[in-house]
């Protein structure tokens, strides 16, 4: 009999196009995150060019997709109270001279029941949210 694991974690990677600096801010006021829970870190990487990582630890998911009920279709719908634990990690990283930054997206969560399917249809959500506040921003900044 295979043991259904309860806790995990889900991790994806994309590229952005807008400024990493507007994108991390934007994304704070949007959500409504702590500003004391960003992180940024500077650092001179090879050929001298500047690394710039912002991090936003923890954040709460749940309610914040659930504002977003009516614009997800319900094949795709995952209810997020199915989940004890749904926290975010948002890391961007501008490498100077890029012409695109990184955004890496980390869910950690815990299940209520070992039936329950990982929150793969609330990162894919939560992702595409994230694409398009980097198309609005970019076109914004024409």
């Amino acid at each position: 009999r295979k043991r259904m694991v309860l806790n995990g974690y889900l991790s994806v990677e994309f590229d952005i196009k807008s400024p990493a600096n507007e994108f991390f801010q934007t994304y704070i006021e949007i959500m409504d995150l702590p500003k004391a829970n960003a992180m940024v870190k500077t650092e001179v990487i090879a050929f001298g060019k500047k690394k710039t990582t912002y991090r936003m630890c923890g954040f709460h998911i749940s309610e914040w997709y659930k504002t977003l009920r009516g614009t997800i279709d319900k094949a795709t719908w995952q209810n997020p109270d199915f989940y004890r634990k749904l926290e975010g990690t948002m890391t961007v990283t501008h490498v100077e001279d890029n012409d695109r930054d990184r955004a890496t997206l980390t869910v950690e969560y815990e299940k209520t029941r070992p039936d329950i399917e990982d929150p793969k249809s609330i990162m894919d959500t939560i992702v595409d949210f994230f694409k398009e506040l980097d198309k609005y921003l970019l076109e914004s900044l024409k």
